[in-house]
């Protein structure tokens, strides 16, 4: 009987517990995000879709290989594999191990794909240069639609570098009068670019108006880079002395190492290369020009992935205006992405395209323009958009 009544309670508490369970359920706890979900969501949320991003080239037809430009040379990375070959070889079997294996055994890329990773595979390696000038001479560097390129020259063409008293703490030159000139420009399309530059009081302020295409580019296959260029200057902010000259600049890459340039010029009624702060009225004087005739060559050589060594002469050969000997510099280059300084000896002020063939001796008529006149100057260049 007692067990009767134990048993009975038992039960009754039992039921009383499962009736309150009922009226009060328990809510289930929300699900543990883990972290990766929580770093794929924040990802997405923050995704900005871009048109398109220099040096990166998209393969039709084919996601599994992507081709990345990037200082001259060209790589073809395989997402799959994850790996990266460099795009230098004159076969296809030379472009990767596996990227000959993946076009054989694939039949998704179309011919059209195949050609395109072929023509890439034979281009040869092509020099990187990031200015437009080399010291005064252009280079094969390419203007794009839509970028902006800023130059500033500097040139202590009044103080000898090497020779004369107190060279080094005069800073071999640095001390003494600079003259500097600065000057823009701009691709209007991938092809023709235009640009303004403007040289200081003492050259007699002159403004030069360039306009130029890019004929041909060896990074496409041409076997040459070549452009061609016109440019007027105006001394006097454009108002006299009216020069206007043509140039074709050629350069050929030796590897991606180095690189050679040849620029003929022309310019129709060119002047002397005079300090205009010696005149009455501190302007460039109303002479008659003469046409001018120059050659120009330089080189460019990779001693480290960004730094080179540079060097150019311009010959005069005919209407020389007083230069007997070429202008010429040599020096050092810092490039990296968008930007370079050049740092180099010359015995030549000018840098507009009329003025780059002069020399000291013409600026003053008595500064030796030889080795012992050589004078310190420096470039600075930088790509703004």
């Amino acid at each position: 009987m007692h067990f009767c009544r134990s048993f009975f309670a038992l039960m009754v508490l039992h039921s009383l517990t499962a009736w309150l369970t009922a009226q009060s359920p328990i809510t289930p706890a929300p699900p543990i995000s883990t972290p990766s979900q929580i770093d794929r969501s924040h990802t997405v949320e923050n995704l900005i879709p871009v048109a398109s991003l220099q040096g990166v080239q998209f393969i039709d037809n084919d996601p599994q290989h992507l081709i990345i430009e990037k200082e001259g040379r060209r790589y073809l990375i395989n997402t799959q594999t994850r790996t990266i070959h460099e795009m230098v070889e004159t076969n296809l079997s030379a472009v990767a191990p596996g990227a000959k294996e993946d076009s054989l055994s694939t039949e998704k890329q179309s011919s059209s794909t195949q050609d395109q990773t072929r023509e890439s595979a034979k281009r040869r390696p092509v020099y990187y240069t990031e200015d437009i000038v080399l010291w005064n001479l252009p280079t094969s560097h390419q203007l794009e639609k839509g970028a902006l390129l800023v130059d500033f020259t500097h040139r202590f063409a009044y103080d000898k570098a090497l020779t004369g008293p107190g060279r080094v703490s005069q800073l071999f030159g640095l001390d003494g009068f600079s003259i500097s000139a600065f000057g823009f420009s701009y691709g209007i399309t991938d092809r023709f670019f235009a640009g303004i530059y403007r040289t200081p009081s003492s050259l007699g302020r002159v403004i030069q108006l360039t306009a130029g295409s890019q004929l041909s580019l060896e990074s496409k296959g041409h076997p040459i880079s070549s452009t061609f260029r016109v440019g007027v200057e105006g001394a006097n902010h454009f108002s006299r002395n009216f020069v206007t000259s043509l140039e074709l600049a050629l350069a050929r890459s030796i590897n991606s190492r180095a690189q050679v340039y040849i620029v003929p010029t022309i310019s129709f009624n060119n002047r002397p290369l005079q300090d205009v702060f010696t005149q009455p009225d501190g302007k460039a004087p109303r002479i008659p020009g003469q046409t001018t005739t120059a050659i120009g060559a330089g080189i460019s050589v990779d001693i480290r992935p960004t730094v080179a060594l540079v060097a150019e002469a311009i010959q005069r050969t005919s209407g020389l205006l007083g230069a007997h000997r070429p202008s010429f510099m040599f020096g050092v280059q810092k490039k990296i992405f968008r930007h370079s300084f050049t740092l180099g000896l010359t015995n030549s002020p000018g840098t507009t395209i009329s003025q780059r063939s002069g020399t000291r001796a013409t600026l003053t008529g008595v500064t030796d323009d030889t080795f012992s006149g050589l004078t310190i100057g420096f470039n600075l260049s930088r790509r703004l958009f």
